[in-house]
């Protein structure tokens, strides 16, 4: 079975703590690259998979939800500050590039200049121990996975994280076109990549269909994902505007920021509509029932069929 998919035929206990087994000691594995940027976000992807597979089981164990959830976002915070500041390159590279026919690489050099600046000031910073403290912390979690304990048995596990994961998601996409500000489009889309993750969780239950309806949220959290780095970006340029660039190169660079943004909540709107336009109610009868199926111990025997003419 993949590292971060449930089998429907193993005790759900057993398979809790395998997953979560798994995701540590990738996560761990991971904290050695040489490339400390991809470290940082290699092990704060598994951190975010470990709390979607604690929310995915948090009605079946409540207490440890709640202790495990807190545990591994106070660690993944160590590194939340330094992921925004590596990133900001890129997004500023795939920004220009993606207008580049308005000829303003060459303007806007000087702010490329000063963010590659900062982004090597953070990796030569604290980083070290950051990295340390957070390897310490999962190896600390990873002992204490073997306590970690369910309350129900077969799809029971799984119904109230699942059902209140989706209809949050689909609460924050209402809230992010209300509200038109960047923290609702980034609570949108955490809750979107919890719903996500889950569908991967819980993929062996109806694989062609699970693993079509997750492409689609995927692509959906990659839409959102690059606006909240574009959101970060203006953020870090407006409270400090004078140290990037002169005020006009700045005001260029948050006009095609704002440009960019648009097109991208646009998308996300179509495709929001699609992944989120299912009841709740509807989605887990569905799921609950091929579950089920999937989780069975012996199919069921076929019918005898009425056409068939006993010795012929």
């Amino acid at each position: 079975m993949a590292a971060f998919r449930w089998d429907p035929g193993v005790e759900p206990q057993d398979e809790l703590r395998r997953i979560a087994r798994a995701q540590i000691d990738r996560g761990l594995q991971e904290l050695g690259s040489e490339d400390r940027h991809r470290a940082v976000h290699q092990v704060r992807q598994r951190g975010k998979k470990v709390r979607a597979l604690l929310r995915l089981v948090r009605a079946a164990a409540p207490e440890l939800y709640d202790r495990e959830n807190v545990a591994f976002r106070d660690t993944m915070r160590r590194l939340s500050g330094v992921r925004d500041v590596g990133v900001a390159v890129e997004t500023f590279d795939a920004l220009v590039a993606r207008f580049s026919d308005n000829g303003v690489a060459e303007e806007l050099a000087p702010i490329r200049e000063i963010l590659a600046e900062r982004r090597a000031e953070v990796l030569d910073d604290d980083l070290d121990q950051r990295l340390r403290a957070v390897d310490a912390e999962l190896r600390e979690a990873r002992e204490r996975v073997a306590g970690w304990e369910l309350d129900a048995d077969g799809f029971e596990v799984f119904e109230g994280g699942l059902a209140k994961t989706y209809d949050r998601a689909r609460e924050r996409m209402g809230d992010a076109y209300d509200d038109a500000t960047s923290s609702s489009f980034h609570l949108w889309r955490k809750r979107a990549k919890y719903h996500r993750h889950h569908l991967r969780l819980l993929q062996s239950a109806w694989p062609a269909v699970l693993k079509a309806r997750r492409g689609q949220v995927h692509e959906l959290t990659d839409l959102l994902g690059d606006d909240h780095d574009l959101a970060v970006l203006r953020r870090d340029l407006t409270a400090d505007p004078h140290r990037f660039a002169a005020e006009r190169e700045v005001a260029a660079l948050c006009g095609l920021l704002d440009r960019r943004r648009a097109e991208l909540q646009a998308q996300a709107w179509v495709l929001g509509q699609r992944c989120f336009a299912e009841d709740p109610a509807c989605l887990l009868a569905q799921l609950r029932v091929t579950w089920n199926s999937a989780g069975a111990a012996t199919p069921r025997d076929p019918l005898p069929d009425p056409t068939v003419v006993p010795g012929h």
